[in-house]
């Protein structure tokens, strides 16, 4: 699963993270990624994971660095650009227009990030 995910994302968990407090750098890849991701969620495809944890994230605002990642290991699994736009809209009227607006950047950011790693 790691070759999906980018790699500023893997390496803050392997190393930022590890660093700051190896305790809770386990309890977040072990528990988190380990176990809820993976083993405890199997019917789920990663590509839906990846809207679920979209849908989280803009509904609860802030977060727009893990927002980012995120949209990027969407699109690395196969979500399409048009989906993550249609799950804005739809969320619109969800979460509310404030909080989709203020993951537009980020998107666009993640958009031209896996842009420019399909183009390498």
């Amino acid at each position: 699963m790691q070759e999906k995910y980018e790699a500023s994302i893997i390496d803050y968990a392997n190393n930022e993270l590890y660093n700051f407090s190896p305790e809770l750098a386990d309890l977040i890849v072990n528990h988190g990624i380990v176990e809820v991701w993976t083993e405890k969620t199997p019917s789920f495809s990663t590509k839906e994971k990846e809207l679920f944890v979209l849908a989280a994230l803009i509904s609860q605002g802030g977060c727009n660095d893990e927002f980012e990642g995120h949209v990027f290991n969407a699109l690395n699994v196969g979500v399409s650009k048009n989906q993550i736009k249609e799950l804005l809209i739809l969320l619109t009227l969800y979460a509310g227009v404030p909080k989709v607006v203020e993951k537009i950047r980020s998107a666009i950011k993640a958009f031209e990030k896996f842009d420019a790693s399909q183009a390498a």
